[in-house]
């Protein structure tokens, strides 16, 4: 059996990737006027406050963990995503619950968005805190559409577990498709809806607070809820991102910077997003056992984790300028279990869920932690101290 120590040093990157995170120089473009004018200024102010001494990554990790806090939280008061329902014959999420969401989320963003200038601040900037950083913004796509569509509830006024499914999806393709279109021009172009989508849902969630979730239980026009214009405007979003990477690309390919120079090599990287996309709505569409509505927050962990995992193993190629993967292991996994489920043994199709799921956290997390240590030790650094920095100034 291997020890604590010896899975936690198993090298999961190359000396290609390593000899490519060696010359990597952060370049990105952020003309978002809510970043311009509001964000930025605000956090350049407040990280002059932050403590020398405080890491940049302990600052990342706090972020992401106030996020998934409060979906375990919720998970815990709202577990089936069905407690504001019209018809729930559980207690409502308790009013306090959206006060806590609204300001864990305006934390979060504050302390992601206040991680690299602090890192820049104390001379700790590197790849190792981008990565870190981005790789845990892939998993929190999850908490930040389920959370605020618990708002809901389910059945009436709300959407189905597959369109929410299919909502989870699009913010997915917002995010995986800004780190495709940095590995194919080599700019990371940030979407301008985050900012606003995080400012947004805190507003949401503290305007919940004070007027209810009934507040929400209503025609728009004619059969449209406002949970129906709610999911559009995600949509929009999605396509509105989708357009402007889609132009950008098209630029560098205008001016001769296109990084990839084939139409199979533009594309490789979002194969196994496509996948896993389309395995999860067959999955959710034909469950023997309609898997995704009875138990829809496991559905949608578990599928978000295996996207965490696709997107950091993207974001770690394009950051250190190698070819990027063209499949995932853990799709394998999630589509042999999908089969299994549908196909071959249906009676056994929500433990062949709870069992992929755990050896799907795990794996994921074995390798974010020993992707993490190995570039630490890479670049002689500490991930959560900076004690390093003195040792270096001497």
């Amino acid at each position: 059996m291997l020890s604590l120590v010896e899975m936690k040093k198993y090298e999961y990157l190359d000396k290609e990737k390593l000899k490519g995170f060696d010359n990597y120089k952060y370049n990105s473009v952020d003309t978002s006027p809510i970043s311009v004018y509001i964000s930025h200024p605000f956090w350049n102010w407040l990280v002059q406050f932050y403590p020398r001494w405080l890491a940049p990554n302990v600052l990342t990790f706090g972020g992401w963990a106030l996020v998934m806090g409060c979906f375990l939280l919720q998970s815990l008061i709202d577990y089936n995503i069905d407690s504001n329902s019209v018809d729930s014959k559980s207690a409502p999420i308790p009013s306090w619950f959206w006060l806590l969401a609204s300001i864990c989320t305006f934390a979060a963003h504050t302390m992601d968005g206040t991680d690299g200038k602090q890192a820049r601040r104390i001379g700790a900037s590197g790849p190792t805190g981008e990565l870190f950083d981005h790789g845990l913004d892939s998993w929190s796509t999850v908490p930040f559409t389920i959370t605020i569509f618990s708002v809901f509830g389910q059945g009436v006024f709300s959407v189905s577990p597959v369109r929410l499914l299919m909502i989870l999806q699009s913010v997915q393709t917002v995010f995986i498709v800004t780190h495709w279109e940095k590995y194919n021009t080599g700019v990371l172009f940030l979407s301008w809806g985050y900012d606003a989508s995080q400012y947004g849902l805190a507003i949401v969630y503290a305007f919940t607070f004070v007027v209810g979730f009934e507040w929400y239980k209503f025609y728009v026009f004619g059969g449209f809820t406002f949970a129906d214009c709610f999911e559009i405007g995600f949509y929009l979003c999605c396509i509105g991102s989708l357009i402007m990477s889609f132009w950008n690309m098209w630029d560098a390919h205008k001016a001769g910077t296109l990084q990839q120079h084939s139409v199979i090599e533009i594309v490789r990287p979002i194969i196994s997003t496509i996948f896993l996309y389309v395995i999860s709505l067959i999955w959710a569409e034909y469950s023997p056992n309609d898997v995704i509505s009875r138990d829809p927050r496991m559905f949608f962990f578990t599928m978000g984790t295996v996207f965490s995992n696709i997107a950091s193993r993207l974001i770690i190629s394009q950051m250190s300028s190698t070819r990027a993967e063209l499949w995932n292991h853990l799709v394998a996994l999630y589509s042999l279990s999908a089969f299994l489920s549908i196909y071959v043994i249906p009676s056994y199709e929500m433990f062949i869920l709870y069992s992929m799921s755990l050896i799907v956290l795990l794996a994921h997390v074995h390798y974010g932690v020993c992707v993490v240590a190995q570039m630490c030790d890479h670049f002689k650094i500490d991930a959560f101290d900076v004690k390093y920095l003195n040792k270096r100034n001497k």
